[in-house]
């Protein structure tokens, strides 16, 4: 992990993981010939955050440590970025490592996470609906990236430091079961151990460290076959089907991963769902077919041949393509819908019960079903408009002025599907729901409709 002679920097947040090892890299800094840098960032959330800094301060001094301090506004910066706080303050984290390694001429980041944190990461990605990849959880290198405690536990960690005598700081938050790592951590692995085997934790580490092993032979494989099969054109890349099809299933599906992430700017907006799709019209040989993907691309196979790239909406044939809602489903009924550019619409009746604990996800609506004479989702029209809710009533307003006061961009307007009935526009997803449709006294049926993905307004 550590080439003698180099500058290592490392993630000091104060607590008892990495307080272990800035203390087990101070006693090897003679052996290992290193000079150690640490990288302390106040995340701006907890009163005691200045207490932590404190302490890191302390620490750094009595130890000749090198220590370099960032204050993060994390809630403002997760708003910002349009994510979790816990998301926002890890990139928040990585960056301040990343800048700081520039400075300082580190030719490696140590951070702290250890066997629990790779139990946690592998239930949470397998729970999410993670492919064999996510089943990796933490590896131990990842580029510059070490982790040099994913030979420990928790329990391990803490004997340590007692051994040493070795004071650190608590963070309260991860006590409060609000968060998904945290109820993974302080509830369900507990109950593991406890209920199940003791040696949960332990276990699920091992099996991750051989999911990672077949993932990266997996991948080393599907970068040879990806070579030999695939064309990489200017926006699009072209798949060569007759020998495509011989191929293993897993080498098909991490073909398809490998073109998407070519094309996309990031894997989030990717779904089982979209390379499922894929995969079903690689498979067919008679005439053409198509389906939308996110981030305005479509995949076209024409015979034996499989193109994806960005999708021309002049000349789509799913550009005035519309996805009705059937007047007449029952209580109980189902049904899904795959919406361009938007994903999976899960769509369901339910039975109002008279509750007013209402779906509060951006992503998951409910609708007065009676009230609705016929619901279509589609791409915005001229005479569009939605009523607003406002002190004094409802308001309307023109669906393309909604998209200027969102901050739509215009290159995605048109593109927007909008769930309407007439030119009453019931539904901008990621963007504003009609007032006029909401559950009320009077409701009887409820029209739930969840999308697993928010195409281009996620968010």
């Amino acid at each position: 992990m550590i080439e003698p002679g180099s500058t290592v920097l490392a993630g000091f947040s104060g607590g008892a993981d990495s307080t272990a090892m800035m203390l087990t890299l101070c006693s090897l800094r003679k052996v290992l010939d290193i000079r150690l840098i640490a990288v302390h960032v106040n995340h701006g959330i907890r009163e005691e955050a200045y207490q932590d800094e404190a302490f890191v301060r302390d620490f750094c001094k009595e130890h000749d440590i090198e220590c370099f301090f960032y204050q993060k506004d994390i809630p403002k910066l997760a708003k910002k970025w349009k994510m979790t706080e816990e998301e926002a303050g890890r990139r928040a984290r990585y960056e301040a490592f990343v800048e700081t390694a520039d400075q300082n001429g580190a030719a490696t980041i140590a951070v702290a996470h250890h066997q629990n944190d790779v139990a946690e990461t592998l239930l949470m990605n397998l729970i999410r609906g993670s492919g064999l990849h996510g089943a990796g959880a933490i590896r131990p290198v990842r580029g510059n990236i070490i982790r040099p405690f994913l030979c420990v536990d928790r329990d391990e960690i803490e004997k340590y430091l007692r051994h040493k005598r070795q004071l650190f700081c608590h963070d309260k938050t991860n006590d409060e079961n609000i968060h998904t790592r945290n109820i993974v951590r302080n509830i369900l692995i507990p109950k593991m151990e406890k209920e199940v085997n003791k040696k949960a934790v332990a276990h699920l580490c091992r099996a991750a460290i051989e999911f990672a092993k077949v993932d990266e032979y997996i991948q080393n494989e599907t970068d040879k076959r990806y070579q030999a099969l695939v064309k990489e054109k200017e926006g699009c890349v072209e798949i060569d089907l007759k020998s495509y099809r011989g191929e293993d299933d897993a080498i098909k599906s991490a073909i398809i991963l490998k073109c998407l992430e070519s094309l996309t700017p990031s894997r989030k907006d990717i779904t089982s769902a979209h390379v499922d799709s894929i995969l079903a019209i690689a498979e067919g040989t008679a005439g053409t077919a198509s389906i939308d993907l996110p981030y305005n691309l479509e995949a076209v196979r024409s015979y034996d041949s499989l193109t994806i790239g960005v999708k021309d909406t002049k000349n789509s044939s799913n550009a005035a393509k519309e996805y009705e809602i059937p007047s007449n489903l029952a209580v109980g009924d189902e049904l899904e819908y795959e919406i361009p550019n938007l994903g999976i619409a899960h769509i369901k009746v339910l039975q109002y019960n008279g509750g007013k604990l209402f779906p509060s996800s951006a992503y998951t609506k409910w609708f007065d079903y009676d009230r609705i004479q016929r619901a279509v989702f589609r791409r915005r029209k001229a005479d569009d408009y939605i009523l607003l809710e406002h002190v004094e009533g409802l308001h309307k307003k023109k669906i393309s002025k909604l998209m200027t006061d969102e901050k739509v961009p215009k290159a995605v307007r048109d593109d927007v599907y909008l769930l309407t009935d007439g030119s009453n526009v019931l539904w901008a997803p990621g963007i504003r729901m009609s007032g006029a449709y909401k559950i009320g006294d009077t409701t009887g049926r409820i029209l739930e409709i969840n999308i697993d993905n928010g195409g281009f307004c996620n968010g």
